[in-house]
């Protein structure tokens, strides 16, 4: 026997009837009237939401979804990538709820495509919910033959934002390069090496991120510090070792020294005159290493101008 209210479903639904909903209760009254009169086979939901699907009409095909499921309650033969699809269509029709409960039936069928986590990761991103959100890209990258920059990128992000500092400076390697170029990255990286202690890395980020923000803070006082205290050390060490043994041979060992020792420190007065510029609420701190470095250099009217600085 023809199946009428089949038919009639998917003629309806290629016409692209504007008013989506009441043709779905049409349909549905429709099917119960056909039915009470003559014996007519079972609507087919399924193929009735693949229709509307491939006619864009999300919200109608999330319905006949719906309707298909009810039809087969019964039915624990339902295959994951089912549920998946009509999640994905839901997603699509903005019934996130809905989309959620069958994305969890479908895991629990063993579904596991990647792009399922994708989607997932993206409503808990736009619910606030991180730590399912970190789950779901987690969960993409162990499922997942290639890698996913865009992801490998969100993951930094949320790794930094929620304390993971081990996990964030792990995944920096596989960050895309035009995003780890940028002064937010960047920043984030250099503070998590001074946090792990990685002061290698913690310098080198900091140049990087000296060249896109030159008027970073922490970066130029990450370089004036690293810079004044390498060269004054190597500066005492020189005079103490000639001091020890004051002869023809080590004095031309000192000149070396002291030269090498007054190249860290003019590279450090650099960064503190940007600072100067850029800081002002802390010049009193500046002050010092400034009056410190003029003096080294005999420079007693520059030393003098920043000593009036200091508290």
């Amino acid at each position: 026997m023809i199946n009428i209210c089949g038919i009639f479903f998917v003629y309806l639904v290629k016409m692209k009837i504007v008013m989506k909903k009441l043709f779905l209760l049409a349909t549905i009254i429709l099917g119960i009237a056909f039915s009470c009169k003559t014996p007519v086979a079972v609507v087919d939901y399924r193929k009735n939401a693949e229709v509307a699907e491939e006619a864009g009409d999300n919200v109608i095909a999330t319905e006949a979804w719906k309707a298909y499921f009810e039809q087969n309650l019964s039915n624990n033969d339902i295959d994951g990538s089912v549920y998946a699809r009509a999640a994905s269509t839901a997603y699509q029709a903005a019934d996130v709820k809905q989309a959620l409960e069958w994305y969890d039936l479908a895991r629990h069928k063993g579904y596991e495509d990647p792009s399922m986590y994708l989607t997932l990761a993206e409503i808990y991103r736009h619910q606030g919910n991180i730590s399912k959100e970190i789950t779901a890209l987690e969960e993409f990258r162990l499922k997942s033959a290639e890698e996913n920059p865009d992801v490998n990128a969100r993951l930094f992000s949320v790794y930094y934002s929620t304390n993971q500092t081990e996990k964030a400076v792990e995944i920096w390697s596989e960050v895309p390069d035009n995003l780890k170029g940028t002064a937010e990255n960047l920043e984030r990286y250099f503070n998590l090496n001074k946090m792990l202690e990685n002061n290698a890395s913690a310098d080198s980020a900091s140049l990087e991120l000296l060249k896109v923000a030159p008027g970073h803070v922490d970066a130029l006082e990450w370089q004036a510090q690293k810079n004044y205290e390498k060269g004054e050390a190597r500066y005492k060490k020189e005079m103490k070792d000639y001091e020890a043994r004051p002869t023809t041979g080590n004095y031309q060992t000192l000149l070396r020294g002291l030269k090498a020792a007054s190249e860290d420190l003019r590279k450090a007065l650099g960064y503190f005159e940007k600072l100067w510029e850029v800081n002002p609420d802390d010049r009193p701190e500046y002050a010092v290493y400034m009056n410190n470095i003029h003096v080294r250099f005999n420079e007693k009217e520059k030393a003098d101008y920043y000593r009036k600085f200091i508290d």
